[in-house]
């Protein structure tokens, strides 16, 4: 009986030394994934939750997202806050935060923990002054918007390899 005890403890200890190192193997391949993204500049950004400076926090039920390749920026964002001057109440055209962008400034700094702060400047926007994406080992991001003529805005998501088109 004190024989069957022992190899289970020890088929026990095994097993959770076997799982911590599958966790560990998993981390390091997911941590690998997003640095290539983030480096290749070829991403998806997809916004699930949007955090506004003076409103309320609100889950995004649409599809909203930041596509980043190496020569363009499409940015498909909604926006609630204040505008300071600009209005557009009544204009489409300028409701959210809805631009692209092929002369911009991408600039990264890796995080101590794996992550990445990634700064982006768009120079052929009216309104979007700078944008910074903090992604974190595992693919999860935030996206801070500042603007030159509304408060700062901010949405938590995740980060996602570009879809290949379809033929």
């Amino acid at each position: 009986m004190k024989t069957l005890i022992k190899i289970c403890i020890s088929l026990a200890i095994i097993a959770s030394f076997t799982q911590t190192g599958l966790a560990q193997d998993k981390k390091a391949e997911k941590l690998a994934e997003v640095k290539q993204l983030i480096q290749s500049k070829n991403y998806l950004f997809k916004a699930e939750f949007m955090l506004p400076m003076g409103g309320a926090q609100q889950y995004l039920t649409s599809d909203y997202d930041l596509k980043i390749t190496p020569d363009t920026l499409v940015a498909y964002l909604p926006y609630f806050g204040v505008v300071y001057f600009n209005a557009a109440y009544n204009n489409s055209a300028d409701a959210g935060i809805q631009f692209t962008s092929t002369r911009f400034d991408y600039k990264l700094e890796e995080r101590k923990n794996g992550g990445y702060y990634v700064y982006i400047k768009p120079k052929d926007t009216k309104n979007t002054q700078q944008m910074i994406l903090d992604v974190s080992a595992n693919g999860g991001a935030g996206l801070t918007v500042q603007s030159v003529n509304r408060q700062m805005i901010r949405f938590t998501g995740y980060i996602k390899e570009v879809p290949k088109p379809k033929i």
